[in-house]
């Protein structure tokens, strides 16, 4: 009898199960021979498999081999062609530089955590990697044949130490041609792999083409990097084009051959617009790619629950305690389930994944896990220092226990002043309550304080001025 798979556990959810750890399909084996021969040249082409980042370089790594070979050797005292060629790529690769494929490494040093400034990082150090693996990959084969390639010009700018080269009386019109291929093949594979935050460890299902496929997405997705706009569902796009490549677009998530890829943000309980690839499976349907789908494409039309007030305070300190028992409920229960939307037929490769719960009381919920990642997204983070105008003197708080808000229909809300209530205080002792109600509060004035460090109280000052504000205290990711 074969012996259980692990299970896939969620730190931000107080370690919940969340699928079966799996393990990936076998990479690819590099042969010397990924080309179509024809007389004394060869057609380059990629062999179809499953690749780790490192074994894409080395797989493109012909065609740098097979440029070297024909340039023939140095002459005497010059740089070597290889370095050259590769400190091209490292050029192309940087955020910043005449030769820059993304010039945005400005964003570096801007305040804040911008998506902007986070593909900048991702961009440095993926490029870092992949320049590394080139530099790394497999030397040279003399018995190799002459590659040929039909590689339409992508419009990077080579370096003068290339140009010269290439240029050069060593070269030839196709030389040109292999180069440009290996240069945006790597290019390609840095931006299909921006989108996730462990790019090192994500399986790649790559075909004939190579990372061509990102060609497709790219310009959408860098025109939203430059202009400070990215779009997660775009992220996602990106992310399936060297992974899960058959998949409709959108999604939150998704499912393919060699693992799952989610949102980093519940992993964390960040913001992150990052996503984490996991061997993991969660639905073992005869679907072997699945989309993670919101349940609302608009939340905004989602109809909405305008919350009670039973108690009311305007003491801070009464309610600091995240040990109070009168105001704290956690689920005795929860457990993620794989749902197929109500309008598809059974044949669909679409899904949505539920948050089910239940608390001691028998209160009951039902959270859609994409309306948590909303939650975790437009959520603010209260400040470290109280604040000091006055107003939390005067401001009153509603005390809500998680059971009795997470058992109301539609997504709750608070749109009136005339009860006094400036701040709702709900106290999560768990991650999963946190998370659970992320998902079921409205998404625009929701406050998150850490529940060891922070008083209710910090929740002011931040968020948007109008209409009272929802504040989640504890539950926090330790670690």
């Amino acid at each position: 009898m074969a012996a259980a798979r692990p299970l896939n556990r969620i730190p931000a959810f107080d370690g919940l199960t969340f699928g079966r750890l799996i393990s990936p399909p076998p990479q690819a084996a590099i042969n010397k021979v990924n080309h179509t021969a024809f007389g004394n040249s060869a057609r380059w082409r990629f062999q179809p498999g499953t690749y780790t980042t490192k074994q894409v370089v080395e797989h493109v790594a012909p065609l740098l081999n097979s440029l070297i070979a024909e340039l023939g050797q140095d002459p005497p005292g010059a740089e070597p062609s290889r370095k050259i060629l590769i400190d091209g790529l490292r050029s192309c690769l940087a955020t910043t530089g005449r030769e820059s494929t993304l010039p945005i490494g400005d964003a570096i040093n801007m305040a804040g955590e911008s998506a902007r400034k986070v593909m900048a990082k991702q961009a440095q150090r993926i490029g870092s990697l992949l320049v590394r693996c080139a530099q790394n990959a497999p030397p040279p084969d003399v018995t190799a044949p002459q590659m040929t390639v039909r590689s339409p010009c992508e419009g990077h700018v080579w370096t003068r130490e290339v140009a010269g080269l290439l240029i050069g009386p060593r070269s030839n019109g196709n030389l040109m041609q292999v180069y440009n291929e290996w240069l945006h093949q790597v290019v390609l594979l840095r931006d299909g792999l921006l989108p996730f935050e462990n790019f090192d460890e994500v399986r790649l299902t790559i075909k004939q083409e190579g990372t061509r496929p990102v060609d497709d997405i790219r310009s959408k997705f860098l025109m939203q990097i430059m202009t400070a706009q990215v779009k997660r569902t775009t992220v996602v796009d990106v992310a399936k084009a060297l992974t899960a490549s058959g998949l409709p677009s959108g999604g939150y998530g998704f499912q393919y051959g060699s693992g799952i890829v989610m949102p980093l943000s519940l992993f964390t309980g960040s913001s992150s617009i990052l996503l984490k690839y996991v061997p993991a499976t969660v639905d073992d349907s005869n679907h072997q790619e699945l989309l993670f789908d919101y349940e609302n494409k608009d939340y905004f039309s989602v109809p909405r629950h305008e919350i009670s007030v039973d108690e009311v305070t305007s003491n801070a300190s009464s309610i600091s305690s995240t040990n109070s028992n009168s105001v704290t409920s956690n689920p005795v229960f929860s457990s993620f389930a794989i749902e197929n939307p109500k309008e598809t037929d059974c044949f669909s490769q679409i899904r949505h994944i539920k948050l089910h719960g239940s608390f001691e009381d028998g209160a009951q919920y039902s959270v859609d896990v994409g309306q948590i990642t909303r939650g975790l997204r437009y959520a603010y983070r209260a400040v470290d220092t109280n604040c000091e105008d006055g107003s939390a003197e005067a401001s009153s708080f509603a005390l809500h226990k998680a059971s009795d808000v997470l058992s109301l229909p539609d997504l709750v809300t608070s749109t009136s002043h005339s009860d006094g209530v400036r701040l709702h205080v709900i106290q999560a002792g768990s991650g999963v309550a946190r998370m659970a109600l992320l998902g079921k509060l409205y998404p625009e004035n929701v406050v998150l304080v850490n529940g060891e460090k922070q008083s209710p109280t910090s929740a002011l000052g931040v968020g948007k001025g109008f209409g009272p504000q929802f504040v989640i205290i504890g539950g926090d990711v330790v670690g």
